[in-house]
């Protein structure tokens, strides 16, 4: 029963972050599951997850750059909300990983937004040591070209309002996030969802999300579900060598377009050399220390945990620095890139010359009749001529009878529509 119609409304999972927490491979379940998930009861509104980036980019407030081709995101989100207090479904599950990234102004319009619905947070955190390597590799996949050490002195040592400190801090820092929705959402409908360790099966984070919102988790099928792309050390040097050669006028639409989404994304993982960017040791303590604060800030705040909050603590790591990859590295995988990137133009070429083969089609058969269309609707002879094909071809399909053959007229009597003597008669 639909709540126009006096049922309840849905309970809302706004799962709002943080970025490199799982939060991609439970997006990729879920969305390559949309056609079963309705029959458990869950919506996702808007249709794709292209919807959910699109209703982020409104409630955070975001500003279109004035060249950018896609389309504007001006009340994306109310859109969402509006669809969602609609619904006749048990659950709405709304999910993006930077939703966390929001101020206190932007939370408190998502949850009024959504009423009379009863709202609940989602935010999943992962282990500092896993966290920074790749936060840094998030970094240069959008543009950034400073090293591992350099993110890690603007990170951990520097002013948390500037660099690269501002943004990891506004979605990782938990009890910050989380004490901006605290005005709206009771402690007790905030859960912490905990990454599982390496070594864990991987469908025991949607196991847990699963259960936090109230589903069988086989109603999902985890087999063509893709996990964010993971780039070795090897080929993050190499991704930011690419950024440092990217001409600065080149507007962020565009770098995201074509080095993140194909380059980054698509090409370049399983190019170079395996090996995960390693936490350096000297940074080790640093991180243990701060996980315990945030795991403590965890229980203080009452919020429900889904998991273990011993897993956002880190492991044991490396005694002794890694070496960065050398030139002879960076030259392999720039190979095997290129290799990669041939392959795709080959494909798009294939793709381009069938596209035009089939356009060659459309000009040769389409056209001409277009024209004869339009020749026979201005000359009443040709007109006459069409009619009597179309006419003739019915007959020999069976569809029109035969006429039966007319008397002859008398020469003297014969006229043509309307009462007037044939021009023979009238030559009398």
């Amino acid at each position: 029963m639909s709540v126009a119609s006096g049922g309840l409304p849905p309970t809302v999972y706004l799962h709002i972050g943080a970025p490199k927490s799982g939060t991609t491979f439970l997006q990729n379940l879920m969305w390559n599951n949309a056609e079963d998930l309705p029959e458990a009861g869950v919506l996702l509104p808007g249709g794709s997850f292209d919807a959910h980036v699109q209703a982020t980019r409104d409630l955070r407030g975001l500003t279109r750059e004035p060249d950018d081709p896609r389309p504007g995101w001006e009340g994306a989100w109310d859109l969402l909300a509006d669809e969602v207090r609609a619904s006749d479904q048990r659950v709405a599950v709304i999910s993006n990983e930077v939703i966390c990234a929001v101020d206190a102004e932007g939370a408190e319009r998502a949850v009024r937004s959504l009423a009379p619905c009863e709202v609940h947070l989602v935010y999943s955190a992962r282990d500092l040591a896993g966290l920074l390597p790749s936060e840094w590799q998030e970094y240069v996949k959008h543009r950034f070209h400073y090293d591992f050490d350099h993110w890690l002195g603007e990170v951990v040592d520097g002013d948390r309002d500037g660099g690269a400190a501002w943004w990891f801090w506004r979605v990782h820092d938990i009890p910050d996030v989380l004490g901006r929705w605290a005005p709206h959402v009771p402690p007790e409908r905030v859960h912490v969802l905990t990454l599982p360790g390496r070594d864990a099966p991987r469908e025991l984070l949607w196991e847990r999300f699963a259960g936090l919102i109230g589903i069988d988790p086989a109603t999902a099928d985890l087999s063509d579900v893709r996990t964010n792309a993971s780039l070795s050390w090897t080929e993050t040097e190499l991704l930011r060598t690419v950024n440092a050669a990217v001409d600065e006028d080149v507007p962020m639409w565009l770098y995201h377009r074509l080095v993140t989404d194909v380059l980054a994304l698509t090409i370049l993982p399983g190019r170079g050399e395996p090996g995960r960017v390693p936490l350096p040791p000297g940074r080790r303590a640093w991180a243990a220390d701060r996980a315990r604060d945030l795991t403590e800030a965890i229980r203080s705040g009452g919020y429900d945990v889904v998991g273990d909050l011993a897993e956002l603590l880190p492991g044991d790591g490396p005694s002794q620095p890694a070496a960065a990859p050398g030139d002879a590295e960076l030259l392999d995988a720039a190979a095997h890139t290129i290799l990669g990137l041939l392959d795709r133009v080959s494909v798009l070429r294939e793709e381009l010359t069938e596209l035009q083969r089939e356009r060659s089609e459309q000009y040769e058969t389409a056209l001409p009749k277009l024209m004869a269309r339009h020749l026979s609707e201005r000359n009443q002879a040709v007109w006459k001529m069409r009619v009597g094909y179309w006419h003739l071809k019915e007959r020999l399909k069976g569809i029109e009878p035969t006429p039966e053959p007319e008397p002859e007229a008398d020469d003297e009597q014969s006229e043509i529509p309307g009462g007037a003597l044939s021009p023979r008669a009238t030559t009398r």
